[in-house]
């Protein structure tokens, strides 16, 4: 897995910008501008826009380091091993599931975060219902396939396109288990939260069979299928909701669909890990990105549907009418943290799939 790292340094000595600091600003400093603050931030590749974080530095006058990651495991890998890295992280609701039962979360003092009442209500009730104040929601969005016109002329409308073998080759999945083991649930006609391991059993010999038709990476990150879905080095290809639309702002001929047999769902957030050095500052940093105009910016660049209503008059209107990004939500099912048994067969099951 390759991990990409920059740097942001801001230090401002006196003036906020346009010289108006606002009412949070001036709070959160009162409390860090004697500690030459560093905020360490670890988000997705190509997810947070550098100018929001450019100016989160300006504004809060204190330093922002971002380290990234294209696997999420690999975010919970660092956190677990090493607490104490990062102060802000972006996992998804699962990966938050999964960090709440390993207490490597901490709770969140939601009075810091007033622009949380921003949020659209349905995903305002998951934060209570579900999450309990420890994550906060940014967007959503679910996973599909990108295929080429230009060279897949059939109707595309079922995960079993990937089994069709004139496209040997030119196929590639996401390295994530969860998604790749959801194609064969979903054939299947399981859910994706079963309580019994045999279903992760019968989906892998399903999977299987696929296997010889992948180009020879075979479970590629999503950064690599952009790439190549662009290049036309790949004709049909996994592929986030989000990136299969500015992959089509870059090819015309990918498109995008949700499968017929259903897929996953999912809410992407934000969240403050255990030993984190920063807290008040992670949360100044929560309340930032959801303002209205910064949560829009934040949609769009990173092409994923907002949570944040109040944002909406703010986001590109391209953006908006754009099926690809605000999809709509029929067939979708959101991860939950499997049982132990299920999830001991899952992670026996993906590691059959990658190495036979």
């Amino acid at each position: 897995m390759k991990k990409w790292s920059v740097i942001i340094f801001f230090i401002w000595s006196g003036m906020c910008i346009g010289n108006v600091c606002s009412p949070e600003t001036t709070t959160v400093q009162s409390n860090i501008m004697n500690e030459q603050s560093v905020l360490h931030v670890y988000t997705w590749l190509d997810y947070l826009d550098p100018e929001i974080v450019s100016d989160f530095g300006k504004e809060f006058h204190v330093k922002v380091q971002v380290d990234f990651y294209d696997d999420e495991e690999e975010m919970f890998s660092a956190i677990q091993s090493d607490p104490g890295q990062y102060d802000v992280i972006f996992p998804t609701d699962y990966m938050t599931d999964l960090m709440l039962k390993t207490n490597l979360l901490l709770k969140l003092d939601l009075t810091k975060i007033p622009n949380i009442h921003n949020i659209e209500s349905r995903f305002k009730t998951l934060i209570n219902k579900k999450w309990r104040g420890y994550f906060v929601t940014l967007d959503w969005g679910g996973v599909g396939i990108a295929y080429n016109i230009k060279y897949v002329k059939e109707p595309v409308d079922s995960w079993r396109v990937f089994w069709n073998t004139k496209y040997k080759e030119r196929i590639a999945l996401l390295n994530n288990y969860n998604e790749v083991m959801a194609i064969g649930q979903k054939l299947l006609g399981y859910p994706l939260n079963p309580t019994d391991p045999k279903v992760m059993e019968n989906a892998l010999e399903l999977l299987k069979e696929i296997k010889p038709l992948l180009q020879k990476e075979g479970f590629q990150p999503y950064g690599e299928i952009k790439k190549k879905l662009i290049n036309e080095e790949l004709w049909i290809a996994q592929c986030y909701n989000a990136d299969a639309s500015i992959i089509h702002e870059k090819n015309s001929a990918i498109k995008f669909v949700i499968p017929k047999e259903g897929t996953a769902y999912w809410v992407e957030g934000i969240a403050v890990p255990i030993g984190a050095n920063n807290k008040s500052l992670a949360e100044a940093f929560i309340n930032f990105m959801l303002r209205p105009e910064i949560s829009a910016r934040h949609t769009n660049y990173s092409h994923y549907a907002n949570c944040n209503n109040k944002a909406w008059p703010f986001v590109d209107k391209k953006i908006l009418k754009n099926p690809y990004i605000y999809m709509k939500v029929n067939k979708f099912e959101v991860f939950e943290v499997h049982n132990p048994d299920v999830q001991q067969k899952l992670n026996e099951c993906w590691a059959k799939l990658i190495s036979d």
